[in-house]
């Protein structure tokens, strides 16, 4: 998810000088981690995705929903997990 946000808006936006956040983005210096979290969820991406532990990036919409199957009992995610696994499986199948 690409953000039209400026060095400058997101470093205000975290409460940063601009200057810290290009040495950042330079490999200067290294954030703390709770630098890193507010940089994450201003850019409204998972701090595993920042520091590049992850590939896939997911939406706001994606993270609830699975915050949604994480609060159900253990049979009611496993009768979802059967739908996804069902529904990731036929669009495979289609590719």
């Amino acid at each position: 998810m690409k953000q039209k946000l400026s060095q400058g808006d997101l470093a205000l936006k975290i409460g940063l000088h601009a200057n810290v956040l290009g040495r950042y983005e330079r490999d200067e210096a290294i954030p703390s981690v709770e630098i890193a979290a507010r940089i994450a969820k201003a850019l409204k991406i998972s701090l595993d995705y920042l520091i590049e532990l992850t590939e896939v990036e997911l939406d706001p919409v994606i993270l609830k929903r699975i915050q949604d199957i994480a609060s159900l009992s253990d049979e009611d995610r496993q009768h979802v997990f059967k739908v996804i696994d069902a529904l990731i499986r036929d669009a495979k199948v289609r590719k």
